[in-house]
C-alpha cells in the first residue's frame, strides 16, 4: 500500500472510530428508521428515504425508507434526482414526475411506487465540507404541493442526521480503500511470481538448450543439447 494510502485509511479508521465511540450503530439505524416512519405523518406525505453518498462508484443508495430494505434502491449521481441535490448542494422540490422520463421511472418499475412529487434536501458533514447522504420525501397527500416550509424542515432534519450519515459515509470509504489496496497487493504479487517465473524459465532454457532460444526454433548449428536429466546429475553430454 502506498504511503499516502495507508495515512487517508488511517486517517478514515480514526475518524470512524471516533464516530463510533459516539454513536451506536444499531441506534443509528432505530434512529432513522424513526424518521423514516414520522417525516411523511408531518408533511402528509406518502414515502421518505434517507440516501447514503458512494463517491467512490459515482452512485448513491438507500439506508433507510418507507417500505424498502437497505440498499433496496441504488441509482447513479448523474440523472437522478437525489443524485443532483447530493452533487450540487442544493435542496430541490420537483413535481409532475408521472409525467417525465427519468431514474425515478426505473426505480417506480422496481418498487411497483408511482412518484409523483419529490422534495429533497442534502446531509451534509458535521463540519460542513461536504454532502454525504439526502433526505427525500415524495408525495404529498391530498393534491398539496411541498413548499419552502416543507424544506426549512427536512433541512433541519438533516442537520441532526449529520454524525449518522457521517459515520456511515466515513465507514464505507475506509472499506473501499481497504479493498483497493488489497487488490493491488494481490497485482503485485502476481507480477513478482511471473517475474520470478520467467527468470527461472530462463535460466533452465540457457542451460538445457544453450541459448535463449525457445525449443520450438531451430537450434544454432554449434548448439550442443544436454538432456534435464545430466544437468539435474551434473554430468556432461556423452552423446
Amino acid at each position: 500500500m502506498h504511503s499516502a494510502a495507508k495515512l487517508r485509511l488511517e486517517d478514515l479508521s480514526s475518524k470512524q472510530q471516533a464516530l463510533t465511540d459516539q454513536l451506536d450503530p444499531k441506534r443509528e439505524s432505530k434512529f432513522l428508521d424513526f424518521y423514516v416512519r414520522l417525516i411523511p405523518r408531518v408533511l402528509n406525505a406518502e414515502r421518505c428515504s434517507v440516501f447514503i453518498l458512494d463517491s467512490a462508484n459515482n452512485k448513491v443508495w438507500l439506508k433507510a425508507g418507507t417500505a424498502l430494505r437497505e440498499r433496496g434502491i441504488e441509482v447513479p449521481v448523474e440523472n437522478s434526482i437525489v443524485g443532483e441535490v447530493i452533487r450540487s448542494g442544493k435542496p430541490a422540490i420537483t413535481s409532475d414526475l408521472h409525467s417525465r422520463d427519468g431514474v425515478h421511472k426505473t426505480v417506480d418499475t422496481t418498487t411497483g411506487f408511482v412518484t409523483r412529487e419529490v422534495i429533497c434536501v442534502p446531509i451534509r458533514s458535521p463540519d460542513g465540507s461536504k454532502v454525504t447522504g439526502a433526505i427525500q420525501v415524495l408525495n404529498r397527500k391530498g393534491g398539496d404541493r411541498f413548499t419552502e416550509d416543507d424544506q426549512s424542515f427536512l433541512e433541519e432534519v438533516g442537520e441532526h442526521f449529520q454524525s449518522i450519515v457521517e459515520s456511515i459515509y466515513v465507514g464505507q470509504e475506509a472499506v473501499g480503500m481497504t479493498r483497493s489496496a488489497v487488490a493491488t497487493a494481490s497485482r503485485a504479487t502476481f507480477l513478482a511470481i511471473m517475474a520470478i517465473f520467467a527468470s527461472v524459465f530462463a535460466i533452465t532454457t540457457i542451460q538445457i538448450y544453450g541459448s535463449m532460444q525457445p525449443w520450438f526454433m531451430d537450434k544454432p548449428a554449434s548448439h550442443q543439447y544436454m538432456p534435464p536429466d545430466r544437468i539435474i546429475e551434473g554430468k556432461p553430454n556423452s552423446r
